[in-house]
């Protein structure tokens, strides 16, 4: 009996070791039953399973032919390791792991009323894919958490449960619970990355990184044995530029367009290496070095060549870490002759579209060719000679050596929150700075922007002398120098352990232009060269007509200055009689003669206070150079005028009692008659709390008053033009301008009621 109990007891602890290592295996008692009770609507593996699918580091795909094994490698890139290693799409693999997770039985059809030619049918048998998926328990043990053999498209739709969508359904066999031979319809629908067979798993892309991570791209050419084209930028905010075989601008549109399509390019085909002959020598190799990888990505580009099975031109290529030869597109199948190709690239000249859209009509599509990437230092550097943000520019200055005196421009800062606009200031002639005509000015930054280049005249090679390259072309004498000081940078560091905003300037930037003869045809053309750079080009015309030395091309096209609580008198010289009228502001009254004859019952105060409110805002068409002689021979015998009195408020005294520090007491220019000024000053800083009544006390106090008078003399012009003009002049300054029509013409209103 004991032996009999024994034997028993064996068996038992034999049954019981061998479900343990089921369980330990699959992580399911159903290899012990062959059997799993499959219901409607719950995912076809355990929530244990599909929480462990995000560990997955090792799959295994079989078709009736062919068979793939892929590992996922430390930094989650999935590569295929049989039959020859090689990076695998990525795309693929996870939906691989998403449908494996998502994946519900919709239904199950019973065995027996399943036969052999329906299974063929459901695809299970006739083009499976079979997918086993594993995670690591060791260093060279795995365990697996799923396991499945995809058939054919099943014709039901599922509900998504969301009342709107349905979701498509599959065919879909498991043995991962034991020997279960039933067929399930389940939801989602990934045969499509199998259309190609399993080939088309591997990554058609040759190179795989984010455009974001590229810090340093060089191109080397083994036909010209030229230096290599090197562009570089510090981070992805800063602008790329060329560093070999000369420092200069790069266009960054075009490199960030070259990066980006580098990582876009797809083969055609992905074969073996050892099942192409490659030429002996690349036309290119590319080098991409990335951020926090010490290796740089490498990429060979082979010379054109005509494709078996048609006329398109095809390239190989390789890279470092695969290997395998990558087919690419070097041009469209159709390609671009005649009169197509040049509506296309008309169309891409205009500057409508980002350059980005522009590649992509060229192309013909989103498909990148080789033959069209820019891989030379001519097609990646930059196409604009400046590139200066307008809202970035602070002060600006123009020196022509046919001028006596430089233009100087300067930005008197507004502020956002108070809706107070930017004010331009400008200097001309020897004068001192007053109001510019904000248009000119924007005008002129504008330009800067980016000013167009039509060609490249010399490329001073490192360690050249740049000086003598600039004396052949003249530009050591240059016809204009531009300087441009740019805003100062707010940047932030730590101050005695506190972190603490400064603000720290910037070095100008100063351009050099010059008009010479063209050594080729003779003719004139604008070259121009920034300083610390070693390139010159040539220019549009564009940039230098907004670069006036003329004082009347600057000024603010206002025409008068003056508060309407300074006026006093208005008078209108009509060629009959002058109509006086005489203003009291804090009554807002009118009175007035004309010819003698009181009218003051004839005047429209709301036709006159209009009137007053469009001298305010009348702005010179164009202001002239003194002494202009037609505009002095017609103002001769004006036909009409304005003269207006005027009492203005002088705040001179006012302006030196705001200090900000003790010490500016002593060096502030405070003096006055009585030293009142600088007691105040001396009282404000010592008594903090009595401040804003002392500044209300300065500002009711009675300021000083002077008389002035500003007469504007109105004469008809040349009208042949289309646009009539009068000409203007300020009889107390001698100031010329010409005036529109319709701004003559209101100058005539009429004030008095009939």
């Amino acid at each position: 009996m004991r032996i009999i109990s024994t034997i028993i007891l064996t068996l038992i602890a034999t049954l019981c070791v061998t479900a343990a290592a089921f369980l330990a295996v699959d992580g399911n008692i159903a290899r012990l039953t062959g059997w799993y009770h499959f219901k409607p609507g719950m995912p076809l593996f355990s929530e244990e399973n599909t929480n462990r699918l995000k560990d997955v580091s090792w799959m295994r795909i079989e078709s009736l032919h062919d068979k793939i094994e892929c590992s996922r490698d430390e930094h989650g890139i999935w590569w295929i390791t049989r039959p020859f290693h090689d990076r695998m799409k990525q795309e693929a693999a996870h939906t691989i792991l998403r449908f494996t997770e998502s994946a519900k039985v919709v239904d199950t059809l019973p065995l027996n009323k399943t036969t052999r030619g329906s299974m063929r049918e459901f695809g299970v048998e006739t083009a499976p894919h079979k997918i086993t998926l594993k995670v690591q328990t060791g260093e060279n043990d795995h365990t697996t958490i799923a396991r499945y053999t995809l058939g054919s498209v099943s014709p039901w739709f599922a509900d998504a449960e969301d009342g709107e969508n349905l979701l498509p359904t599959t065919y879909l066999r498991t043995d991962f619970y034991g020997r279960d031979k039933r067929i399930h319809v389940v939801t989602g629908n990934i045969l499509s990355i199998f259309r190609n067979g399993l080939e088309a798993l591997r990554d058609s892309h040759p190179l795989l990184y984010s455009p974001e991570q590229v810090r340093k791209l060089t191109i080397s050419t083994t036909q010209d044995g030229g230096k290599p084209v090197v562009v570089q930028r510090a981070s992805t905010e800063s602008p790329w530029t060329i560093t070999s075989p000369n420092l200069t601008g790069a266009g960054q549109d075009r490199v960030n367009n070259l990066v980006a399509d580098l990582s876009a390019m797809e083969a055609l085909r992905v074969d073996e290496a050892a099942e192409i002959q490659l030429p002996e020598k690349p036309m290119f190799i590319i080098e991409l070095t990335l951020e926090g990888k010490e290796k740089p990505l490498q990429l060979k580009l082979y010379a054109p060549f005509t494709g078996e099975s048609n006329e398109q031109l095809l390239s190989y290529a390789t890279v470092g870490d695969r290997p395998v030869v990558f087919t690419l597109q070097a041009e469209p199948k159709v390609r671009r002759k005649g009169s197509y190709a040049a509506i296309v690239n008309a169309i891409c000249q205009l500057p409508v579209l980002p350059e980005k859209a522009m590649a992509q009509i060229l192309s013909g599509s989103g498909t990148v060719y080789t033959s069209e990437l820019p891989l030379s230092m001519e097609k990646l550097r930059t196409m604009q000679f400046t590139d200066i943000k307008a809202d970035d520019v602070e002060r600006v200055a123009i020196r022509s050596r046919f001028a006596p005196w430089p233009v100087r421009l300067l930005r008197i800062p507004g502020d956002a929150e108070s809706e107070v606009s930017d004010t331009w200031m400008y200097s001309a002639a020897g004068h001192g700075y007053q109001e510019a005509e904000k248009e000119v000015v924007e005008r002129l930054l504008k330009s800067l922007s980016g000013v167009p280049v039509a060609g490249f005249v010399e490329d001073v090679p490192p360690g050249e002398d740049v000086e003598a390259a600039m004396a052949r072309h003249g530009l050591n004498t240059p016809d204009y120098v531009l300087s441009i000081l740019p805003r100062p940078c707010a940047v932030r560091t730590r101050v005695f352990g506190q972190d603490l905003p400064i603000v720290r300037d910037r070095a100008p930037r100063t351009f050099f232009i010059k008009r010479n003869a063209d050594p080729a045809t003779g003719r004139g053309q604008w070259i121009g060269m920034e300083m610390g750079t070693s390139s010159i080009y040539q220019l549009s015309t564009k940039l230098t007509r907004n670069f006036s030395m003329t004082s009347e091309n600057w000024k603010h096209r206002n025409i008068l200055h003056f508060p309407i609580s300074a006026l006093r008198k208005l008078t209108l010289g009509f060629s009959s009689a002058p109509l006086e009228l005489e203003y009291d502001y804090i009554g807002e009254t009118w009175a007035g003669s004309m010819n003698g004859e009181d009218v003051t019952p004839r005047i429209n105060p709301h036709r006159a206070e209009n009137y007053v409110r469009q001298l305010q805002k009348l702005k010179a068409f164009r202001w002239l150079y003194d002494g202009e002689p037609n505009a002095t021979k017609a103002l001769q015998n004006p036909v009409f005028y304005v003269k207006l009195d005027l009492e203005m408020t002088d705040y001179s005294d006012a302006e030196a009692v705001v200090i900000e520090a003790p010490t500016d007491v002593n060096s502030a220019d405070l003096d006055d008659v009585d030293g009142s000024r600088r007691k105040l000053a001396e009282k404000m800083l010592t008594e903090q709390d009595e401040t804003a009544e002392k500044l209300r006390e300065i500002a009711m106090a009675e300021r000083k008053t002077h008389q002035q008078t500003i007469t504007i003399e109105i004469a008809p012009a040349d009208n042949s033009s289309d646009k009539p003009l009068f000409y203007g002049r300020i009889r107390e300054t001698g100031a010329l301008f010409t005036l529109l029509f319709d701004d003559a013409q209101s100058l005539a209103g009429n004030i008095l009621d009939m």
